[in-house]
């Protein structure tokens, strides 16, 4: 069988696991008795599409993600060729693997090269936990590292050595957040995950075939918090640290739902965002999110969770084109299937003074603020 859904009689489709199907099949339609599968349709819409090879302004990348196999040199050619100004890694790590890394690209190229250091959360238990992690950041930040990255697993995954999940909020955790404002280091926070992924894998989730790809990335079990606690906890340590800035990966990831995204800039002014992984959502919702993106220029940064020169799912020209252009009906991706959800999305044509604000200026004065507040 190669298809997605398998037809058994009229008006009765039932779901099959996609365990021992091709991974990267698509949809296979049934009406009556006749199907297709793999079913991708070709628009025969009369629209001229508009190419951009690099942004209208060169532009930081502030959602990057690479190893210390990649080559900074190569890197760096590909950055050249993408209009990519500086890259900012957010998987520098702690320890010797973080001193690596910022030893590596720094030698190389210290101003396109940004590293962000993490937390390992794996000592929560230990005594002194919170100083040591506090020191930790400190030499971090002496060796050059630009800001604090912390990922999803907080909140989801990391747990205590009782077995209790580790809340974002959790006490033991403010040091952290307060030194990173003392040293003028911006933190980074994946919370949660696309609201598709805290819902019931059936025919109603518009991501059903991406969780199908990934099961790990479904979360909608009691193993798991509800969405909307992580987000509240992620809420909390942003209003109890005012004086550190924070910027919401994948738009605070709530990019469905705009509105809300407003209500917490609103609410709280050292929150920021970053697009990266998310012009599916915005760019299915072309009105909402350019009225959005209008609105809170000064709060929006450029990022593809991808790194310059990465041969899988190329993003950066499909994001300039986004932002850039009028475009309508277009792809979000650049292989052979949908990876999120199956639809196109539309151009925001933002303005050049937005554009230069997305592309670069925000992210600037974020690192700059970090520098600027050494000591």
């Amino acid at each position: 069988m190669n298809g997605h859904l398998f037809h058994t009689a009229p008006l009765l489709l039932l779901v099959v696991s996609c365990s021992t199907l091709d991974p990267q099949i698509g949809v296979s339609v049934y009406v009556g008795n006749t199907s297709i599968q793999n079913y991708r349709p070709k628009s025969n819409l009369a629209i001229k599409p508009t190419p951009v090879g690099q942004p209208k302004y060169p532009a930081v990348d502030f959602h990057c993600h690479w190893s210390l196999e990649q080559d900074p040199h190569q890197m760096l050619q590909a950055m050249d060729n993408l209009g990519i100004a500086q890259a900012v890694n957010l998987s520098g790590g702690w320890g010797p693997r973080l001193k690596a890394m910022l030893a590596k690209f720094h030698r190389v190229d210290p101003e396109r090269f940004s590293i962000f250091c993490n937390i390992d959360f794996a000592r929560i238990d230990e005594p002194g936990f919170g100083p040591a992690m506090v020191e930790s950041l400190v030499q971090a930040h002496n060796r050059g590292a630009a800001g604090l990255k912390i990922f999803k697993s907080l909140g989801l995954r990391h747990r205590d050595n009782r077995g209790r999940l580790i809340a974002i909020d959790d006490p033991r955790l403010d040091p952290i957040w307060a030194k990173a404002g003392e040293l003028g280091m911006p933190v980074l926070i994946h919370t949660a995950d696309p609201i598709a992924f805290f819902k019931p894998i059936d025919c109603f989730n518009e991501r059903w075939m991406q969780l199908q790809r990934h099961p790990d990335w479904a979360f909608g079990s009691d193993e798991y918090p509800e969405r909307g606690e992580l987000l509240s906890q992620r809420n909390r340590v942003i209003a109890r640290h005012r004086q550190t800035n924070f910027i919401g990966a994948h738009v605070a990831n709530s990019a469905e739902d705009l509105a809300t995204v407003s209500a917490w800039l609103e609410a709280y002014p050292n929150l920021y965002l970053d697009i990266s992984g998310r012009i599916a959502e915005l760019g299915r919702q072309p009105y909402t999110a350019r009225r959005f993106c209008m609105q809170y220029q000064d709060r929006i940064l450029f990022g593809t969770d991808r790194y310059p020169g990465n041969p899988r799912q190329p993003r950066y020209r499909i994001y300039y084109r986004f932002l850039e252009t009028d475009d309508e009906y277009f792809n979000y991706y650049d292989h052979p299937f949908p990876p999120a959800g199956e639809w196109k999305i539309y151009g925001l044509f933002l303005p050049d003074e937005v554009l230069e604000k997305v592309y670069r200026g925000n992210a600037q004065r974020l690192l700059t603020q970090q520098q600027a507040e050494s000591p």
